[in-house]
């Protein structure tokens, strides 16, 4: 990785246009469905209509609410949305369990107007945020539609484009993805969202935003990084964003403010080849539980073009320790 990143506010002007790019040369993409998400409740009922008192450590998203439409259509805190259906574009929502008379599943008329989705979350008011990712090929994900966020609106269900965020260079032949992972954090009202938009074989030029949910704006942005997966920790040594490397099957962080925006330059956290059992692979999902503990979920992504099948998916179950501010490998399972 050659270009160094750098901390700097976000422009003032739109992306220019995407220049248009030969479906041909891009009819076939890799990683078709690793990039997918979905959102599980556990709880049974909705949450109180203000925020929890934030964690001194753990993950930040204890204050996530249950959408009105969900309820409205009989789901109750089981509901699962999901992004990574076979046969259903887009996103989907479903009870595995449902109660007697609830739907089983329910998909609104727009959720497949963006084409393929894949990292989803969920606000404390309820309202949804997803991406689009490509899978077989760019007709239902053109390259200058790549890095939108959609939202869906907690009171209607209705998706609609909430944010284009700006991409330093147009879309290229060797690079047909955008938009790869996003995460929220309850303490700021703050979506963090990461992008490889412009990015080539030799050229690093991704981003990392920081969106401010009140204002619906791009408060922050870290240049020059590729990554894919994202998270937020309340640490022992403060709040720290913790991405995975989309070049390096490495993970890394960088430190947050209390508004939210970074501070500083990333470090490396650890590499995930070089952990016992580990191998070369990319961390495309990263969670936190509520005492600090991460799950990586891991995959092959080589920025290729090369069709493959769902390729395997690697979970890294990581104990934090907080007097080091480090973590620990617990066990590796295949998921």
């Amino acid at each position: 990785m050659k270009s160094q990143p750098r901390s700097s506010p976000p422009k003032a002007q739109p992306a220019a246009r995407a220049r248009r790019v030969s479906f041909l040369q891009l009819a076939v993409l890799a990683q078709l469905v690793v990039l997918a998400g979905l959102v599980v409740w556990l709880a049974t009922r909705p949450p109180a209509p203000q925020p929890q008192s934030q964690p001194s450590i753990g993950g930040v998203t204890y204050c996530r609410g249950l959408p009105r439409f969900a309820q409205a259509q009989g789901f109750s805190g089981q509901m699962i949305f999901s992004t990574s259906e076979r046969l259903m574009k887009g996103l989907v929502l479903y009870e595995p369990n449902p109660t007697p008379g609830a739907s089983r599943v329910y998909q609104h008329p727009s959720w497949d107007d963006a084409g393929y989705l894949g990292p989803v979350v969920v606000d404390r008011d309820g309202d949804i945020y997803v991406a689009p990712v490509p899978r077989t090929n760019l007709v239902d994900n053109p390259p200058g539609k790549q890095n939108i966020i959609y939202r869906v609106d907690r009171g209607t269900g209705e998706m609609a484009a909430f944010l284009d965020l700006p991409a330093l260079a147009p879309p290229s032949p060797e690079n047909p993805f955008g938009l790869l992972g996003l995460a929220y954090d309850c303490d700021t009202h703050s979506l963090y969202a990461t992008s490889v938009a412009g990015s080539t074989r030799s050229g690093e030029v991704g981003r990392i935003f920081r969106i401010d949910l009140n204002n619906r704006a791009i408060a922050a942005q870290v240049e020059n990084i590729d990554a894919i997966g994202v998270g937020v920790l309340n640490g022992a040594q403060g709040k720290r964003l913790y991405f995975g490397a989309a070049r390096a099957p490495e993970v890394r962080s960088i430190a947050l403010g209390e508004d939210g925006n970074f501070r500083g330059e990333p470090r490396q956290e650890f590499s995930i080849a070089t952990l016992s059992g580990g191998r070369d692979e990319k961390a495309r999902r990263i969670n936190f539980d509520a005492g600090g503990n991460m799950l990586v979920y891991a995959v092959e992504f080589n920025f290729n073009l090369v069709a493959t099948s769902e390729p395997p998916q690697t979970v890294y179950r990581l104990l934090y320790r907080p007097e080091q501010d480090t973590f620990e490998l617990l066990d590796i399972s295949p998921d």
